[in-house]
């Protein structure tokens, strides 16, 4: 069950489904998010740089390169080096970057302590930067993580349709959500995700949304048929817990 005072993971499904409809629009995911879990954990709370989703202060946002490396996994600045990524606080995710610059974005999701996790840094579009993703809430069966992206030399929270953008996963009884990236085949996409129904608790039908990247926003790029949860629906390192 989702913690009060943060909207539950299965609204998150909800809106996602809308997609399964026809429409091209997804929800975030809920209020709050807080502190305890990270990956490369960085002990220093200083920072020389801090990233929002409103005030711009850094250069103005840049398309990435079509012709880039892919980073390595935790390489978000896209300079060769893993970077140090954690969740210092309710609500903000930090990225102190081998350069010793640091960058720290706020983002919405559950308050509870033990729903947020950082889940993995990946290439998800090959542009030479690694993005990073979050989980920010999580019900019975069903969680919901988002994104956030290096664009125009700082750390941007990706958005969809204007809101934080929401990727839903798991199962309750009547609804599934999968998703993951680096699509390779038609539609060639950064992020595919599938979401779906059922009568029965045991089958499902959906439909997957493909998007890609423009600067800090997911682009639909179009939406698949009808058809049973994808079976090798992955992200790379990305661990879906």
């Amino acid at each position: 069950m989702s913690v009060p005072s943060a909207v539950p993971v299965t609204l998150v499904v909800a809106a996602a489904l809308l997609l399964v409809a026809g429409c091209n629009g997804s929800s975030s995911g809920s209020s709050r998010s807080s502190s305890g879990r990270s990956s490369h954990v960085s002990k220093s709370s200083d920072s020389n740089r801090t990233g929002t989703t409103g005030t711009q202060r850094s250069t103005p946002l840049a398309t990435a390169s079509a012709s880039a490396s892919p980073a390595r996994d935790g390489d978000v600045d896209g300079d060769g080096r893993t970077d140090s990524i954690a969740l210092p606080a309710a609500g903000t995710l930090r990225v102190r970057y081998a350069t010793g610059h640091t960058d720290e974005v706020p983002f919405q999701g559950n308050p509870d302590l033990t729903v947020q996790g950082v889940l993995g840094s990946v290439d998800a579009d090959r542009d030479g930067h690694a993005e990073v993703f979050v989980r920010v809430d999580r019900g019975a069966g069903l969680q919901a993580a988002t994104v956030f992206r290096y664009v125009g030399s700082r750390l941007r929270l990706v958005t969809l349709d204007g809101q934080q953008a929401s990727l839903p996963y798991g199962a309750s009884l009547r609804n599934a959500a999968k998703w993951g990236c680096r699509r390779t085949q038609s539609p060639a996409a950064a992020i595919e995700i599938w979401t779906g129904t059922s009568t029965d608790g045991r089958s499902y039908q959906g439909r997957a949304t493909f998007y890609n990247f423009s600067d800090s926003r997911l682009i639909t790029r179009g939406q698949s048929t009808p058809t049973p949860p994808p079976q090798n629906l992955t992200c790379g390192s990305v661990k879906f817990t």
